[in-house]
């Protein structure tokens, strides 16, 4: 990651390199990423500290899912054009104010790594224009205010990292992206599930979370989404990723894609009722009950809209 304040560097010890990159260096698919080079942004050696720390970071996010997924490249930000240069001096600029209104010194402007998951047109125009979206709602259809919303890059570890998984939605190649972005939040506030709120309640403060002990999502407001945030990386990537057939007739693959579900279901659900889906699979492995009934059976325990996004990961309708 880029130089800067120790806190805010992840470090992870869990060591992801036995987990194979998808070798697609020469498959055409750098005609598809130049709408990244077209935007400043450089293509990371896959042998480079930098590539690793940010490959690491992401899969520490996906965590049993982490073996289910293939980095495809990852691209940094290298702000040498004439734009990527004024966007990072406005960057560095609005960190120093940040620190001096919150206190002076250099933590106090709160900067942070987060992650922001979006469609690829999204991300071309983010790259292009900067970000104009508010209030995407979370993987289970939560709002935090009408803000732009990012995860924690720190608290991965949360069901929030996931969220914006989900909202990076799968491109015509089969790709999912996220940015990689550092984030001046100087003085936070809480910012309650279901809320309506569009600025700072006070002139104390300057950005939201939805925890104030241990935020998992930040919320920046629309005045200031394209000063106080800074665009890193972007990770591009397949998931869910299998080797060979994923067609519904062979046994081998519905046992491989739902046992994705049962891992993605247990991010978000207590383990009672990660026990009783586990009694459905057995039921459907046994040919007691069919795969739409076991469909219903999980949309009934787990809650609908969360099965139906997930569903939708591999492309299958609910």
């Amino acid at each position: 990651m880029e130089p800067g304040n120790n806190e805010d560097q992840i470090t992870i010890d869990i060591n992801y390199n036995e987990i194979p990159e998808a070798d697609e260096r020469n498959s055409g698919l750098d005609a598809q990423f130049r709408l990244f080079t077209e935007n400043g942004m450089v293509r990371t050696d896959d042998a480079s500290n930098n590539y690793n720390t940010v490959k690491n970071s992401f899969l520490f996010g996906m965590r049993s899912l982490a073996g289910e997924t293939r980095i495809v490249g990852i691209h940094r930000n290298l702000s040498s054009s004439l734009t990527g240069k004024a966007r990072l001096s406005s960057f560095n600029i609005f960190q120093d104010a940040m620190a001096r209104k919150c206190g002076g010194g250099n933590r106090d402007a709160n900067v942070r790594y987060a992650w922001y998951g979006a469609a690829r047109d999204e991300i071309r125009e983010i790259l292009c224009h900067g970000f104009s979206r508010l209030g995407k709602a979370a993987g289970n259809g939560e709002t935090y205010g009408h803000g732009l919303h990012l995860s924690n890059a720190k608290f991965s570890l949360d069901s929030n990292f996931f969220y914006s998984v989900l909202a990076s939605e799968m491109d015509g190649d089969g790709l999912r992206h996220v940015l990689l972005c550092r984030v001046i939040l100087g003085r936070v506030e809480t910012v309650p599930a279901g809320s309506q709120q569009f600025q700072p309640s006070a002139k104390g403060y300057d950005s939201g979370v939805d925890n104030p002990a241990a935020p998992s999502r930040y919320i920046v407001w629309s005045c200031s989404m394209n000063s106080h945030i800074y665009i890193s990386h972007v990770v591009s990537f397949r998931f869910p990723f299998y080797e060979g057939s994923t067609s519904t007739s062979v046994p081998n693959s519905l046992s491989l894609r739902v046992s994705t579900i049962i891992k993605i279901l247990s991010m978000f659900l207590d383990p009672l009722k990660i026990t009783l889906i586990y009694g459905f699979v057995n039921d459907l492995q046994a040919n007691r009950i069919q795969l739409s009934e076991f469909k219903q059976r999980v949309a009934e325990v787990s809650g609908g809209k969360l099965f139906s996004t997930i569903l939708k990961l591999r492309g299958h309708e609910s």
